[in-house]
């Protein structure tokens, strides 16, 4: 990728942040999409994982994104129960793969 897609990439990325917080924050979350929001989602669900199958994966939420542990749980519950899987079976693979995983910080 060159520097200029990679600058691209980059404030694609702060203006997708951007429109999603200011939706959240004024409360204006039907001004997103539901088909636009799953594309942009998938899209980068995808990525995430093509990048932690190809080696370390890297961090899942960026410096001050706010993310809650609500948050992760209520998106992780969506995917699950989109992917027809079950609580059980994302721990059965946690168990027998590294893939994804994030490094212990207290390690």
């Amino acid at each position: 990728m060159s520097p200029a897609e990679c600058f691209c990439t980059a404030r694609l990325s702060e203006d997708i942040s951007a429109r999603c917080a200011d939706a959240i924050d004024a409360n204006r979350l039907d001004d997103i999409p539901d088909d636009s929001l799953g594309q942009v989602f998938a899209s980068v669900v995808r990525l995430f994982a093509a990048k932690a199958q190809a080696g370390p994966a890297p961090r899942p939420f960026g410096r001050n994104s706010g993310v809650t542990p609500t948050d992760v749980v209520i998106g992780c519950s969506a995917m699950l129960d989109a992917a027809g899987l079950a609580v059980f079976e994302l721990g059965a693979w946690q168990a027998m793969s590294q893939v994804g995983r994030q490094p212990n910080p207290r390690s």
